[in-house]
């Protein structure tokens, strides 16, 4: 199904690839609920040999993705709460964003920095064929 969208950011960020080549794995472990590795990333594409981290502190910039996510969420939870149940008293209101924000923040952290890095990177076709001419 995401196989049309090769080539395409938003393929990288939907399944956790190497921005460059869209095959090797960006984080150790599929699972983001794997609290043991859930922040672990590869330093470098298995597949293409690109660098994940151009800086030392490349990535703090991803808190800024992070805080948009964050709000994003917080915003749909009171929507959707507001919507199905009008007459809901504002302590739930906030219990609830603050439950929803705790249970979605591996998938956040996850999410922010993937995005993050395919701001700064773009898929390059040939880039595999390249590397391995080497």
């Amino acid at each position: 199904m995401l196989d049309s969208l090769k080539g395409k950011r938003i393929y990288s960020i939907l399944n956790s690839k190497c921005p460059i080549c869209h095959e090797g794995d960006f984080y150790v472990s599929k699972n983001a609920y794997d609290l043991k590795n859930f922040g672990k990333n590869h330093t470098r594409c298995s597949v293409c040999d690109h660098k994940f981290e151009k800086e030392t502190g490349f990535f703090y910039g991803a808190m800024y993705v992070s805080y948009a996510l964050g709000i994003a969420l917080s915003v749909a939870l009171f929507v959707a709460t507001f919507v199905l149940f009008p007459e809901t008293r504002y302590y739930v209101y906030i219990a609830e964003i603050l439950i929803g924000l705790i249970v979605f923040f591996p998938l956040n952290y996850r999410l922010s920095r993937i995005i993050w890095m395919n701001l700064f990177n773009h898929y390059e076709a040939n880039h595999i064929k390249h590397q391995h001419a080497k």
